[in-house]
């Protein structure tokens, strides 16, 4: 089998709609598939916000995975509409999500391209509500941030199968328990707070004094500054990761590849983090490009398998 593995699309329905068609696919009664029957499409997540065409991009994500011709699992956007949009149990004006200043900004164009469509806004949170936290196909491994055994075993107490529901949904929005920290790295990415004193401004210009991390690589011998993915703080490039930290980050060390996105990386140097471990966020939200990696069932991943088409 050959899968195209797809990096956030944050609604850039026309970007997807052309690497769609570089890949081999084709649109028939208004879904993609590929001629070749063993040969499907996997999303890793966040399908909305930022981008012009929200609506569009979900009809294209969920109308494949309908049809067969796609896999998808939940990402941090969409796990962040499902909070925005429930109240939490007994308190008409409260969320989940609270609705800070910050938070709606961040979920504004997709509420303003839902804005007459609430019944069907409604209809793609339930579809969200569905959607796997992570896949695990044999070969290889599929999740929006971060791949963690111990947070995906947890997953799995709520689903075998590894999907969101309204008890993971509930539970992982309440900081007392333990599902909270379960999604925050499968979804968000591992992260650790920096030395005292360090802080820096993450992509939005936000001040930060905890820091997401490779988690593919091991903390033993290392400074926080090698750690820190993507953003770096200059202060920490020389500060060895603490004890505690090199107990936590121990590294990917299964020989299994495994895609996932969410980290904004630079479209201008495209390369695998590590012959098993694939990043797929080349930032189309912020004039980056879409990427696609094509696996054809190769043991280690290979820099020659991406495909990229740029933001217009």
């Amino acid at each position: 089998m050959t899968l195209d593995f797809i990096g956030d699309i944050h609604g850039h329905a026309q970007a997807l709609t052309v690497l769609l068609r570089q890949l081999g696919y084709r649109e028939h009664n208004g879904v993609f598939v590929h001629a070749s029957s063993d040969r499907r499409a996997v999303f890793v997540g966040d399908y909305i916000d930022r981008g012009p065409e929200i609506v569009r991009t979900l009809e294209l994500v969920r109308g494949m995975t309908e049809r067969g011709s796609a896999l998808a699992v939940l990402g941090n956007h969409e796990y962040n509409a499902l909070c925005f949009h429930t109240r939490r149990p007994g308190e008409r004006y409260h969320w989940l999500r609270p609705r800070s200043d910050k938070n709606i900004h961040q979920h504004l164009e997709t509420l303003y391209q839902f804005r007459n469509l609430k019944t069907l806004l409604l209809d793609y949170l339930a579809w969200f509500l569905g959607l796997p936290v992570f896949l695990d196909l044999g070969a290889v491994r599929v999740v929006h941030a971060a791949w963690d055994a111990i947070a995906i075993a947890k997953v799995k107490e709520y689903s075998p199968q590894g999907r969101m529901s309204r008890r993971l949904l509930m539970e992982s929005a309440d900081h007392s328990q333990p599902a909270y920290e379960t999604i925050e790295t499968l979804l968000k990415g591992v992260e650790v707070a920096l030395p005292d004193g360090v802080v820096y401004h993450d992509k939005d210009g936000n001040p930060r004094t905890r820091s997401r991390v490779a988690w593919w690589l091991s903390g033993e011998g290392r400074t926080y500054g090698e750690m820190q993915f993507p953003e770096k703080a200059a202060d920490t490039v020389r500060t060895p990761v603490s004890t505690a930290d090199r107990e936590r980050l121990t590294g990917y060390r299964d020989e299994i590849p495994v895609f996932f996105g969410h980290y904004w990386l630079n479209s201008k140097g495209v390369s695998l983090q590590t012959p098993y471990v694939c990043c797929l966020d080349y930032s189309i939200a912020k004039k980056g490009a879409l990427a696609a990696y094509t696996w054809s069932g190769e043991k280690q991943l290979r820099d020659d398998r991406f495909t990229l088409i740029p933001a217009d």
